[in-house]
Order: structure tokens, then C-alpha cells, then sequence
């Protein structure tokens, strides 16, 4: 058949016009999806599954450790249209685990479980687009509690990776009743990378200033650990441990000028802040839960292995899972000497140790019983040791604080005495690295050298502490400093053998963002606390009392000076190894 010629031209002129739009289309949507960062498919997939994942993933809301309700979808919550597609200011590029698509579930779980048994938990680790993670790393924590009973513990031992994405938690139910299974991700394997990368290539962060003074010129001039600069430096090394510190030098003042010192958080931040990809910055999200599991244990139980089961009352609703009846004792039970359990639990508020039976003692029954008599405490670390030194000074009866004119409060010199129960009481920072604010050079003492020049006897107690300020720092520069003050304490027995030692171990806390978590953060903390129990290990009159499962587990929140309860119950510890 043929066509009339002005038909032949209208039907090649609408095919133009259909190739033009069809061509445009595709030119609008890869535009659509560049801007996205989607392809095509990309694009197609997930709009198609979108209201999938609205209807099945249940939000958590994780500002509190209330257990979640079933959830019911919130109408309007989306627009009914199927092509609706959310706008995302900054799209991730990279894939990182996400708490609020992990999950976790109970191994062969039951209806009810008896005292004294143990639960495995098994912890799934997602992305933000809900694959499952195949690779581990995550930094996962979980405890058990209840609100009713003021009751909780952490996890029995540290969590175990599997490098494949699963982690696997275990439990040891210590009282009866309801309680509650929570696992929070507190750092993704992604963001531990990215601190790892920035340890490795900026090992010493923060930042610190020192100002020099001499009559009416004054000038304040970077300081620390390493430094370098173009200007000539100040070597203010300790020369009987060797421990470094470094400032810049004024041009027209000399290094004895040197009389303040602070650390400086805000150039701190900046600078550490830097350090990081934009794409990294994307991985540091609060510690999140990533979910809450509620089971009830019946009072009654079989006794296993050597774990008997003691009650508080006659009935049966205050029954303990005890796993040691023999009373703590100094060195002999420096926590954690089980690696498979926690270092304890709370029940009604008070902790109960899983490595020995505490008695308890608090600073009302030492002072009556005279335990506290002639003793003379040595406080050295930082401030989360203050706060056993402030404890005791609120406490003990009758306690006095000296006044000194031009100390810095949270640094020290502190010195305290009660006249009445004759105790003595002296708190000092440890020497560099020092992130306070402004503070005399001449209060500023080497621990090492403070233990060397103690007249030390029985009545003398010691407690050290310091974690918080070397996490800016390498396990190195931490390493070096344990070092020089082990090698005190040894020097110390030879001379003292009967005076007792304690060192506090690390606490959990709060921090946010990047720099946050690599100056300040529980990961490199962590790891500080663990290099602190290897190097402490052998020095024969020292007693760690491991106050880190203390702080994760306490109904109270996460921070840097853990609240007074948890404060009240570390000091009862202290007391029932010198007193007990």
C-alpha cells in the first residue's frame, strides 16, 4: 500500500518527536540518579522497595532503656505514592554498620530460665541498606538489668567477634525475676578503621599551651610530648624517669620562664577534626542500642560448677548467684582474674564481686571500726581518682581540706585531714600530658618521683589512676609512663613491703563525633586499660579494681566522673580490701 505523501511526513515527524522525549527522559534520570549518586537499577530497586522497608524495620527509640512496644506504622509517616523517593542532603558513599538495622536474638531461647544459668546471645550485624555485614570489627557491648530489682551486669567477658558479621555475647544470670537483655553498638568496624588510621599516622594529639612569664612579658607557646616547630624548642624532659616534654621557646624569654600550663580543647578538636574524611566523619554516631530483649528467671535453681546460691531474705525473691564465697583479699584478687566472667554485678545498688565475696565495708563502718586509724592515703592520677579523694573528704567525720593559695582545685596539690579519726588524705595530678585549664608548673609532679620520695610504712595506701588524658596519645607514650611507675613500685616494696597498692582501671564515658571518640572515647580507652593490666600484672603489693564493667553496666549514664552511687560502691571495694 502507499501512503499519501503527507502521511508518509506527519508519521517520521511524530517518530522524531517520540525519540526526542524517550531521549530526554533517559537524560533527565541518569541526571536524577548522578545527583543521588544511584544508578538506574539502583534507583529502580529501591523505590520499588521502599515501602518494604517502611513496613517490616521497627524503629527504636534509643534516648532511654525502656523496653520497645510492638510497633504500629505511624499513617502519613510516608506519601502513598510508590515512587516516592527520601532526600538525603549528603547521600553515604560508604557502607558502615548501622544499629538500627542490626539485630540480636537469644540462643534456644525459653519461656524461662533458672538462677545461675548462662544465655548466649547472638548479635547480627547490618549496613544502612540492610545487608548483612560479612566482615567483623564492630565494637558491640550488652548487660542485663532490672529497674525493679536496681540491678545489672555486663556481659560475661568481652564480646566475641567471628569476623563474619555475628558476634556472640554470654550472660550469667545472677538474680531472679524480670530482667532485660541490651546490646548497643558503640563504635561501627568502619568508624574503628578510620581512628585506627588516624592513631597510625597522628599517634600524639590534643593540644597544649604553656605560658612564659617574666615580669611584664608574658607569651603563650605550644607544648608536647613531640614536637616539632620552627622555632627553638624547650626541653623540659624529667631527668630521673625520662619522661618527655617539649614547649616552644619565646624569642625573648628563657625556658625557665615557663609557669602555666593548659591544654587547649578547641584547637584540639579542630585539629584532630581535620584529620578525618568527610566519608569517615559519616561512621561516628552515638552509642546506640540496637535493641532490648525482656525474660524472666525463676528464684530457684541447680548449683553449678563452684556457683552456689545465696538469699538475702526468706523468701525466695532475693535470691544471688554467687560465684565465690571466699572473702576478697588485696594482690591476691586483683580483678579481672577471670577473663570468662564479669568483674561483678549490681543488685539493689550494691556490687557484688564475681571473683570473691566483698564485705561491704562503706565509710560509716571503717570509721567506727577504727580501720581508717593512722592511715595516710596517697591519691595520683586524674580527676576520676579525685573523686575517691573527694569522696573520703564528704565522708569521714570531721575532715578538713588545707587551704593553698594558687592551686588548681582539679589538679592539686589537695591535702585533707581529720584531727578525729587521724586520717591524712593528698591528691595530685599526674604530671604530662595534662589537658586542664590553666595551672602551675611548679604543682606539677612525676607520680614516679612522688613513690620514690614517700616514707612509706603498713598505714600507707596508695591509689593511682591514669587513663583519661593519655588517650590522645600512643599505647607507647601510655606503655613508657606505666613503666616508670612500676619500676617506683617496685623500688617501693623492697622498701615497704606491707604498703598497699591500688590502681583504678579505666571508666566508660560519653564523647560524640570523630575526634571525640579517637581523644576521648571507651575503644582507645580500652585498649589503654588492657596494655595497663598487662604491664601491672607482677608488681607484687598491686590491686586493680577493675571499676570499667562498674561504670557500663550502672543504671546511671556513661560519663567521664561516673555518678556518686557508682562512686559510693568503688570506695566500698577499697575499703573491704584494706579493712576486710
Amino acid at each position: 500500500m502507499v501512503l499519501p505523501q503527507h502521511s508518509c511526513c506527519t508519521h517520521f515527524r511524530r517518530r522524531n518527536v517520540f525519540v526526542c522525549l524517550l531521549f530526554t527522559s533517559v537524560i533527565l534520570t541518569s541526571l536524577m540518579c548522578s545527583l543521588l549518586r544511584l544508578s538506574p537499577v539502583d534507583n529502580m530497586f529501591r523505590t520499588l522497595s521502599l515501602k518494604i522497608l517502611t513496613e517490616h524495620v521497627i524503629p527504636f527509640d534509643n534516648s532511654h532503656n525502656f523496653v520497645a512496644l510492638p510497633y504500629r506504622p505511624t499513617q502519613g509517616l510516608f506519601p502513598e505514592n510508590d515512587m516516592y523517593i527520601p532526600r538525603y542532603t549528603e547521600p553515604p558513599r560508604a557502607i558502615f554498620t548501622d544499629a538500627g538495622r542490626s539485630s540480636f536474638y537469644i540462643e534456644n531461647e525459653k519461656a524461662s530460665y533458672n538462677i545461675c544459668d548462662k544465655i548466649h546471645v547472638t548479635i547480627e550485624a547490618r549496613d544502612h541498606f540492610n545487608n548483612k555485614k560479612t566482615i567483623g570489627g564492630d565494637y558491640f557491648r550488652g548487660k542485663v538489668y532490672s529497674v525493679a530489682s536496681l540491678a545489672s551486669q555486663s556481659t560475661d567477658g568481652e564480646i566475641v567477634d567471628h569476623n563474619n558479621g555475628t558476634y556472640s555475647a554470654y550472660f550469667t544470670l545472677r538474680w531472679s525475676g524480670p530482667m532485660y537483655i541490651d546490646v548497643r553498638l558503640i563504635h561501627s568496624s568502619e568508624a574503628i578503621a578510620a581512628m585506627k588510621r588516624v592513631q597510625q599516622m597522628y599517634p600524639v594529639r590534643m593540644a597544649y599551651d604553656g605560658k612564659f612569664q617574666l615580669g611584664d612579658i608574658i607569651h603563650t607557646m605550644r607544648c608536647h610530648i613531640e614536637l616539632s616547630s620552627a622555632n627553638e624548642i624547650c626541653n623540659f624532659t624529667d631527668l630521673r624517669t625520662g619522661e618527655p616534654w617539649f614547649c616552644e621557646k619565646p624569642g625573648d624569654l628563657p625556658c625557665s620562664a615557663l609557669m602555666y600550663h593548659q591544654g587547649n580543647l578547641e584547637r584540639a578538636r579542630i585539629d584532630t577534626s581535620s584529620q578525618f574524611t568527610v566519608e569517615e566523619q559519616l561512621f561516628f554516631k552515638p552509642k546506640t542500642i540496637i535493641g532490648v530483649k525482656g525474660i524472666f528467671v525463676n528464684s530457684t535453681g541447680k548449683t553449678i560448677r563452684f556457683v552456689s546460691i545465696i538469699c538475702l531474705s526468706f523468701t525466695d525473691e532475693n535470691c544471688l548467684c554467687e560465684e565465690s564465697s571466699i572473702p576478697c583479699q588485696p594482690v591476691k584478687n586483683s580483678v579481672k582474674g577471670n577473663e570468662e566472667l564479669a568483674a561483678g554485678f549490681y543488685f539493689n545498688d550494691s556490687w557484688y564481686s564475681n571473683q570473691c565475696t566483698l564485705q561491704n565495708i562503706d565509710v560509716f563502718s571503717a570509721v567506727a571500726n577504727k580501720c581508717l586509724e593512722n592511715k595516710r592515703f596517697y591519691f595520683y592520677g586524674d580527676s576520676t581518682i579525685r573523686q575517691w579523694y573527694e569522696y573520703l573528704v564528704a565522708n569521714i567525720p570531721e575532715t578538713t581540706s588545707v587551704d593553698i593559695t594558687g592551686v588548681n582545685k582539679k589538679a592539686g596539690p589537695l591535702i585533707a585531714h581529720s584531727e578525729l579519726h587521724k586520717v591524712k588524705l593528698f591528691y595530685r595530678h599526674h604530671a604530662f600530658p595534662i589537658r586542664n585549664t590553666w595551672m602551675r608548673v611548679e604543682d606539677i609532679k612525676w607520680t614516679a618521683n612522688e613513690i620514690d620520695q614517700l616514707g612509706a610504712d603498713e598505714n600507707v595506701i596508695i591509689c593511682i589512676n591514669m587513663f583519661a588524658h593519655f588517650v590522645p596519645t600512643s599505647v607507647d607514650v601510655y606503655r613508657s609512663r606505666l613503666l616508670t611507675i612500676k619500676a617506683a613500685l617496685v623500688r617501693l616494696y623492697k622498701r615497704s613491703p606491707k604498703t598497699l597498692v591500688f590502681f583504678k582501671s579505666a571508666n566508660t564515658r560519653e564523647y560524640s563525633g570523630a575526634a571525640g571518640s579517637v581523644n576521648y572515647g571507651d575503644w582507645p580507652a580500652f585498649l589503654l586499660d588492657v596494655e595497663m593490666r598487662k604491664v601491672m600484672s607482677d608488681v607484687p603489693n598491686l590491686t586493680v579494681i577493675d571499676v570499667w564493667d562498674m561504670t557500663n553496666c550502672h543504671r546511671t549514664p556513661e560519663v567521664i566522673h561516673p555518678h556518686p552511687l557508682v562512686i559510693r560502691e568503688e570506695i566500698k571495694v577499697l575499703l573491704s580490701l584494706i579493712c576486710g
